[in-house]
């Protein structure tokens, strides 16, 4: 904490609001009041200060507090260092959930500037390779189902937000200590209280966090009905005490009513139907809640001329649910060679057949709600839309959801170059290919739940002598070294790597570096747009790895530093499950790897027996998988 600077006297900054809400607000404004109190003494206090914002409820009462005490002190002429709202974005919110919050950010932005207050809005997403259409879509990782660990939440959200504000705060000449404001309570469940008590928050405390820094829960004492009753006195139509970034929350109302079958989220309050007001409207992928989002389908079932186009987003998350335990759906294929020489065979993330009928039904979802954009605007200009009124023609006004940008297609299309399963170059491109300009269309099929089973014991498939993805060639490729020596002659025709299987330098494709993996959002969408009926003939006459190889080689996508040995051994392992299904022909390539394959029990004895020998050799050689 920096102790230089001077508290300040209250007595300096406006006290608000006056008496003349005593009344009808009076409750409220002594808990907001001294909510407002303790942020500004953290600012006074010489911290960094920041809210995590999502727009919820909680977190918007959070917002509008924080906003009051920067506004007091500016308007009473003191000085106050940038303060941050930070947002996460985790491209997988629920639709309309997503198109409120971008309005709102719009608003706050413009309200910070209209009374020039020092706010800076921090807007992040997850990292491309820990985003569901990366990770799942593209490499087959298995949703956060319900019973497991919510890992999703910190690499959707959190991590991003610290990231961006460690960055920011790096480029401060004299920050304070960051202090990131929460709206957490502990009446929102009882292990949400537990929680909270478990890590020392309450009211007033800054709780040190692991990765430096405080956070704070200013409301941690605040009911839910004391969290509406806050929003609702920021109206000025009810001569509320607060004005804050929008006029009136009407629109947050509408969305928690509608989200529990269109009962008010006021007057229900906690001695009545508490799910009106704890709705929660999350990704709409989220499949840790149970069998059903029962938030969503109350907003599809109450207000289904707002809501009814997302019933398809509904279908695609049940169908994740229902095809849990499916054990057909699941890679059974190696994903790592062990000590003893074997590859793994069990089921394990998604196979290439699923994870191209989830694109399929994503890619789907996408074009038809771009045809009932146009049609509803259409109508609109022609002022054949009416019913309604005005907010709700103007939220389903334009797109209000793309699952698949191009930025996201491109790296699918590379995940899925890099795994066995995919037939042609630019597998990915070619399923948007068919339904974009081809005309498919794929909907999802209604179907039971598979009921839920025993995983399969692993066992290991024994790599014949001679063969393995250590005799690939990987992402080598002679034919464009030697092109790029006439068409890139300022930069190195390839590049080299330490061998993954042999520890000898090894030269692969030109290729770029970063931080973590990127792809170049404008240079997608171009490649996507020119991705045409010439491209698409042609590829089908090449394997899939060679579209990783062209990504690479022209800088689409760089590579996270250090790690194109990895992506390398990847090529070089789908390259060797092709060869060997090359050489069964129409015979199932699991089958045969079961069929031929040792028990776990039976390949633990062999790696027991080879413990003595690796006690006196050099450690390595255990081929660790990128994907597991």
């Amino acid at each position: 904490m920096n102790t230089a600077i001077k508290t300040i006297p209250t007595v300096e900054i406006a006290q608000w609001p006056s008496l003349e809400y005593a009344q009808h607000f009076s409750g409220i404004v002594d808990k907001a009041e001294v909510a407002i109190r303790r942020i500004g003494e953290i600012i006074d206090d010489g911290f960094t200060l920041c809210g995590a914002i999502s727009f919820g409820k909680d977190s918007s009462v959070i917002l509008v507090l924080m906003l009051e005490a920067i506004k007091r002190r500016v308007e009473a002429g003191i000085s106050v260092p940038t303060c941050y709202v930070s947002h996460s974005n985790t491209q997988v919110e629920n639709p309309a959930m997503d198109t409120y919050t971008q309005g709102m950010l719009v608003e706050l932005e413009a309200y910070v500037q209209r009374h020039g207050l020092p706010v800076e809005v921090v807007k992040v997403s997850p990292s491309i390779t820990s985003s569901f259409s990366y990770a799942t879509i593209g490499r087959g990782k298995l949703p956060v189902f319900a019973g497991a660990s919510r890992a999703c939440s910190i690499d959707w959200k959190l991590r991003p937000q610290q990231k961006a504000l460690k960055q920011i705060l790096a480029t401060l000449q004299n920050p304070g200590d960051l202090v990131t404001l929460l709206g957490t309570r502990f009446s929102e469940s009882a292990t949400r209280g537990n929680n909270m008590r478990g890590r020392g928050e309450n009211a007033t405390d800054l709780v040190p966090t692991e990765g430096g820094g405080y956070t704070c829960s200013v409301i941690a004492e605040w009911e839910v009905t004391d969290v509406w009753e806050l929003l609702m006195a920021c109206e000025g139509r009810r001569n509320g005490p607060y004005r804050t970034y929008v006029e009136d929350f009407s629109w947050c109302l509408e969305l928690y009513k509608d989200a529990n079958e269109g009962l008010c989220a006021i007057i229900t309050g906690d001695g009545g139907n508490r799910a009106s007001c704890g709705s929660r409207h999350g990704c709409w992928n989220c499949t840790s809640t149970g069998d059903r989002d029962k938030s969503m389908e109350a907003m599809i079932d109450s207000a289904p001329e707002k809501h009814g186009h997302l019933d398809g987003v509904n279908q695609l998350r049940n169908f994740l649910i229902q095809t849990r335990w499916d054990m057909s759906r699941r890679e059974i294929l190696g994903r790592k060679v062990s000590e003893a020489g074997h590859f793994g065979v069990g089921p394990t993330n998604y196979s290439a057949d699923m994870r191209r009928e989830l694109l399929r039904y994503l890619l789907t979802l996408d074009v038809l709600e771009e045809e009932r954009a146009e049609e509803h605007d259409a109508a609109m200009f022609r002022g054949d839309v009416t019913d309604g009124g005005l907010e709700m023609i103007q939220s389903l006004r334009g797109i209000t959801f793309q699952h698949i940008t191009p930025k996201q297609l491109i790296a699918i299309d590379f995940a899925w170059s890099l795994s066995h399963g995919f037939g042609h170059a630019f597998p990915a491109l070619r399923e948007w290919y068919e339904i974009r300009v081809l005309g498919k269309r794929y909907p999802i099929p209604p179907m039971e739940a598979v009921q839920k089973s025993g995983v399969p014991a692993m066992c290991w498939y024994p790599i014949p002598e001679g063969e393995g993805p250590a005799y690939e060639e990987g992402l080598q490729d002679a034919f464009i070294a030697a092109a790029n020596r006439e068409q890139y002659p300022s930069r190195p025709s390839m590049r080299t790597i330490r061998d993954r299987y042999q520890g000898k330098p090894r030269q692969i494709v030109y290729y770029e570096e970063a931080d973590e993996m990127e792809v170049d959002a404008a240079e997608a969408t171009l490649f996507v747009e020119a991705f045409d009926e010439e491209r698409y003939l042609v590829s089908q006459s090449f394997p899939a790895w060679d579209s990783a190889k062209i990504y690479l080689n022209h800088g689409l996508i760089k590579l996270g530093r250090g790690k194109a040995a990895d992506y390398d051994e990847l090529a070089r392992r789908a390259q060797y499950w092709s060869r060997v299904q090359r050489r069964l022909g129409g015979d199932d390539l699991g089958e045969y790897l079961m069929a031929n394959a040792i028990t776990d029990a039976e390949h633990k004895r062999l790696l027991e027996a080879l413990a003595p020998e690796q006690a006196d050799e050099p450690q390595g050689g255990l081929i660790v998988d990128l994907f597991a």
